[in-house]
C-alpha cells in the first residue's frame, strides 16, 4: 500500500422544495422518506440514488430520476441481505457489462463491517448474497464507505474509508482508500486487479473521523469530497482535498458544506457525479430538523444540488 499524504419518494414524485430564502444552495428535496449516505450514479439516461434505509423506505432503497436534481421516485431496493449480515449500510450502485454491481458496507455475525458486493442483472431485486471485498484488517477497524471512481483512462478504483475509533467516536485512525478493480460483466463478478497496490489518499492519526469518500475529475485535479465529526449531530460536514492524480498527495483545499451555510442540519454523505454533458453535480443527506446533539430525535433525508466551480473551487449551488 502506497500511503500519501433529496428525500425521496415511495410511490410518486412530489414537487421541488429549495431552501429557505437567502440560503447558499437551491439544493431539492424530493419526498419526506428516512434515507441517507447516498450513492450517486448516472447510468444510461438516468440519475439513481442508492441509500442507506430506514423504517420506511426498507434495506437499500434505490431511486430514480432523469435528471439530477429535482423530485426522485423510490423503485426497490437492494435485497442482497442474508442470514447472519446486518448493518447494510451505504450502498453505490454501477453498471458492467449485463451485470449490476452493488458495493456496501455489512457485519457478518456481529463483527466489524467489511466491504461487501453484490450483482444482479436487473438495477434492483434479483442480488445475490454479499460477497466480501475487504475488511479493516483487526482491531477493531471498520472497512465502509464503498464507491468508485473511473480515471481518464478507464480504469475503475473501488474508495472506501478504513478506521477505528481509538479515542472513542468520533476520534481514532482514519484512511481513505482507493484500488484498481477488474469487473467480469458475463459472471457478474468483480475483484482486485491483481498485481495494482492501494493508494492511501489520506492518513490521519488521533484526528476527527474521515468517511464517506467521493472522488471526481475536474480541471486536470482528481477531487476528494469526505465527510467528518459526528455523523449524528448537527456537526458533521463535507470537506474536500485535491491532487493531480489519483496516485499523488492529496491536499486540503476548503470546507464545502457546514450547518449553518444554508444546505442544512449535517450535511454529508455527499457523492459527486459528472453528466453527459460534463457538469458536476451533488448529493447528500442531512437531517430534517436541528439535531444538536446525539439523543435528540430525527431523520436523515437526501438532497441533490449542482456543484459549480469558482476560482477552481468546488461550490455547491
Amino acid at each position: 500500500m502506497r500511503i500519501r499524504q433529496l428525500v425521496v419518494s415511495a410511490v410518486a414524485v412530489v414537487g421541488l422544495l429549495a431552501v429557505s430564502a437567502g440560503s447558499a444552495s437551491a439544493s431539492t428535496l424530493a419526498s419526506p422518506l428516512g434515507a441517507a449516505d447516498p450513492g450517486f450514479t448516472r447510468i444510461g439516461a438516468n440519475y439513481y440514488l442508492a441509500a442507506t434505509g430506514s423504517g420506511e423506505t426498507g434495506t437499500m432503497p434505490v431511486f430514480r430520476r432523469a435528471a439530477p436534481t429535482g423530485g426522485y421516485t423510490k423503485i426497490g431496493n437492494i435485497n442482497a441481505a442474508r442470514a447472519g449480515y446486518s448493518k447494510f449500510w451505504a450502498p453505490h450502485l454501477v453498471q458492467r457489462g449485463s451485470y449490476f454491481f452493488a458495493f456496501f458496507s455489512a457485519s457478518h455475525n456481529g463483527a466489524a463491517p467489511c466491504v461487501y458486493y453484490a450483482s444482479s442483472r436487473t438495477i434492483v431485486g434479483g442480488y445475490s448474497g454479499p460477497r466480501l471485498l475487504t475488511c479493516g484488517g483487526g482491531g477493531g477497524r471498520e472497512a465502509i464507505d464503498a464507491t468508485t471512481y473511473v480515471t481518464s483512462e478507464n480504469n475503475t478504483y473501488l474508495t472506501w474509508r478504513s478506521g477505528v475509533h481509538r479515542l472513542g467516536f468520533p476520534r481514532g485512525d482514519y484512511d481513505i482508500i482507493a484500488r484498481m478493480l477488474t469487473f467480469n460483466g458475463t459472471t457478474g463478478t468483480v475483484g482486485f486487479t491483481s498485481g495494482q497496490a492501494a493508494d492511501n489518499l489520506l492518513h490521519r492519526t488521533s484526528d476527527y473521523v474521515y468517511e464517506a469518500p467521493s472522488l471526481v475529475r475536474h480541471g486536470g485535479k482528481v477531487w476528494l469530497f469526505v465527510s467528518r465529526n459526528r455523523y449524528d449531530t448537527n456537526a458533521y460536514y463535507t470537506a474536500v482535498y485535491s491532487a493531480d492524480t489519483i496516485h499523488g498527495t492529496f491536499t486540503f483545499r476548503k470546507n464545502l458544506m457546514k450547518t449553518g451555510q444554508g444546505y442544512g442540519y449535517g450535511p454529508g454523505g455527499a457523492e459527486v457525479e459528472t453528466a453527459a454533458d460534463g457538469s458536476t453535480w451533488i448529493a447528500y443527506h442531512v437531517w430534517q430538523n436541528s439535531k444538536p446533539t446525539p439523543s435528540t430525535p430525527g431523520k436523515r433525508i437526501l438532497r441533490t444540488a449542482k456543484l459549480d466551480w469558482v476560482n477552481g473551487l468546488p461550490v455547491v449551488r
